[in-house]
């Protein structure tokens, strides 16, 4: 072999070895790069998914301070709360009252003082010693509204502007309270033993959005709720490894709507001795109540609208004297068979069908309890009260505390969200306390021939009793002779002169004056009140609110029934509350029920400690 040949070898067995370096080399370079591609996508992945733990977390804190409106903390029934928020761990000095939002009145700073009031502060209508932190009522005063600003959202420089602020920088308190709703909303989220803890930074509570309508300025809401959360690494120093702030929009929910213990959207006809209780009764149609026999009250002038209860010589000070003279003729000690009641008619009431040329069946006496409490022709002024069919429905489906939606089965049965066993309408309600939907047949709103509302709802016999709202899509809901479940009833409170028609009791406004305590030791709805000038229920001669309880009672219904068909209460079934029917009474009606209206139903319904949702969120905020 020539030295060429041997050479030549040898070069070639050296660049294989270059070649083999480079692809190895290469190949390196190529799965380092795949392992720092990975490494990437991993840290993507694990700071989205750190992204989504944080937005879940806003999410739930979110929803716990709007129980807080649905539960105030406050008054009985505080204990469902997770936890209950502290007003030493809010700051309510912070506010900037901003009554129209981006609107041209300028905001001001809250200082405490009538004309700037903080929130809430010094608030107490239950008297039980606390302000009345996010309980109704939600307006129309601004100690009541949510009225503050977000801050840093008009390039003012200010740094604060809600009417609620819980800063966990504020203080050690509330940083420790900040941890412990944390620990009750989320125990160990996400992952305790790796290090990871979240963190509430700041609830901020604030006025809703306005919107321009037509020039006018108008709120959109209840109240927005913001919250900032964060996701930290624990350790010597505490390393932020997500944040995020959410945002959401609350509204009242919208009940109760009526204003009166029974409310027609057509006819009003009974037979028998049934029998209706305190406020007002509407029928948008024609009314049948049978041989007069509407209980007397205190004389009543024609209404502007039905919601509005006026007496006779309502006016001040044009009727100051013969108003002082009606009073004091009324408190000395003479019969007033039921001093709230009133029926107002669209259409004609039957009994007095001859009375074609006045509104007021019966004329005013001037010194005495009467029977001119009964208007008809009153249309167009009488409506409804509205219980839109989808709203309900999206409430129903919210997921919230004793709320249910009921699908149509089959019969008289329904399936809680359509799944699971099928339940009679009575399964389902009795005993209970919740919100309840009864969905339609094909689940659409009723249709103009109403040919798919659910079968007759019938209850006939034994014990049976029902709190809360029910929404019932069904042709008629008819009851006899049960045995209603205990239920707590309050009288009324003293009627008033309404001189201003605002429906609101004002510091000058009169009133006749009740003598609750002859009735305390019965307690018993049915005795006849009489006016007393010596009473001085509550501690003085003062007007009263609400009356004293009344114990001991029974109901089969107790809350606000709304009936898409007709009505036939029969037996001698109580009914507590109130009740809407669309499609007015059935013509049976007989027996002898009663119904009653309960006069919380207007400002501070339903009660704290039945768990219903008092507010709805109807817009969330999560991209920020």
């Amino acid at each position: 072999m020539s030295a060429q040949t041997v050479e030549g070898k040898r070069v070639q067995k050296g660049s294989a070895m270059v070649i083999s370096v480079l692809v190895t080399a290469i190949l390196s370079l190529l799965g380092i790069s795949y392992l720092l591609m990975a490494d990437t996508e991993n840290r993507i992945a694990e700071n989205e998914k750190l992204s989504a733990q944080a937005l879940y977390f806003g999410e739930g804190t979110v929803r716990e301070v709007k129980r807080w409106f649905d539960r105030p903390p406050y008054v009985t029934g505080y204990t469902k709360n997770l936890v209950r928020p502290l007003t030493t761990t809010m700051d309510r000095t912070q506010r900037w009252i901003d009554p129209d939002g981006d609107g041209p009145t300028a905001r001001f700073k809250a200082d405490g003082t009538a004309g700037a009031p903080y929130y809430k502060v010094g608030v107490d209508n239950d008297l039980d010693g606390n302000d009345d932190i996010f309980d109704k009522p939600f307006r129309s005063a601004l100690a009541d509204m949510l009225v503050g600003k977000e801050p840093g959202t008009d390039g003012l420089g200010l740094d604060e502007g809600p009417d609620i602020i819980i800063n966990r920088a504020a203080n050690s308190a509330t940083a420790t309270f900040l941890d412990g709703l944390r620990d009750k909303i989320a125990p160990s989220f996400p992952a305790s033993a790796a290090g990871l803890t979240a963190r509430i930074k700041r609830i901020d509570i604030y006025a809703p959005p306005y919107l321009d309508v037509a020039g006018a300025w108008t709120r959109y809401g209840m109240a927005t709720v913001k919250v900032e959360v964060e996701i930290i690494k624990t350790g010597v120093a505490s390393q932020v490894v997500a944040s995020r702030v959410v945002k959401a929009v609350l509204n009242e929910t919208p009940f109760p709507g009526p204003f009166g213990p029974l409310h027609s959207c057509a006819e009003l006809n009974w037979n028998g001795a049934f029998n209706v209780h305190w406020g007002t009764s509407t029928a948008v149609g024609n009314a049948d109540p049978k041989s007069k026999k509407m209980p007397d009250s205190i004389p009543r002038a024609i209404p502007p609208v039905p919601q509005i209860d006026l007496f006779n010589f309502w006016a001040s000070p044009a009727d100051d004297v013969p108003f002082g003279a009606m009073k004091a003729s009324l408190e000395a000690n003479k019969p007033i068979e039921d001093p709230w009641y009133r029926l107002i008619v669209g259409g004609v009431d039957k009994d007095y069908k001859t009375v074609l040329g006045q509104q007021c069946v019966s004329p005013p006496s001037a010194t005495d309890a009467d029977g001119s409490n009964q208007f008809h022709r009153m249309d167009p002024l009488v409506g409804c009260p509205d219980f839109d069919y989808y709203t309900w429905k999206d409430i129903s489906k919210s997921g919230g505390s004793d709320v249910h939606y009921l699908a149509w089965d089959n019969g008289t049965s329904f399936r809680e969200n359509g799944t699971g066993s099928a339940r009679t309408y009575e399964a389902i309600t009795d005993a209970q306390t919740g919100l309840f939907f009864f969905d339609t047949k094909d689940g659409n709103a009723p249709n103009p021939g109403l040919t798919n509302l659910t079968p007759e709802i019938s209850l006939s016999g034994g014990t049976y009793g029902v709190r809360g709202m029910i929404y019932l899509n069904a042709s008629n809901y008819e009851s006899t002779g049960q045995t209603g479940r205990a239920i707590d009833m309050i009288w009324p409170g003293e009627p008033f002169r309404d001189s201003n028609q605002n429906g609101t009791k004002d510091a000058t406004e009169g009133y006749i004056n009740l003598n609750y305590l002859a009735q305390v030791g019965g307690n018993d709805p049915h005795i006849v009140l009489r006016g007393a000038s010596a009473d001085t229920y509550g501690g003085s001669v003062s007007w009263n609110k609400y009356g004293p309880a009344i114990l001991n009672q029974t109901a089969i219904m107790w809350g606000v029934m709304y009936i898409a068909g007709t009505l036939d209460a029969q037996g001698n079934a109580t009914y507590y509350g109130s009740i809407v029917t669309k499609g007015g009474t059935a013509n049976k009606m007989t027996g002898t029920p009663d119904v009653w209206w309960d006069p919380r139903l207007k400002d501070n319904w339903p009660p704290p400690d039945w768990d219903l949702p008092r507010v709805i969120i109807t817009r969330w905020q999560t991209d920020l």
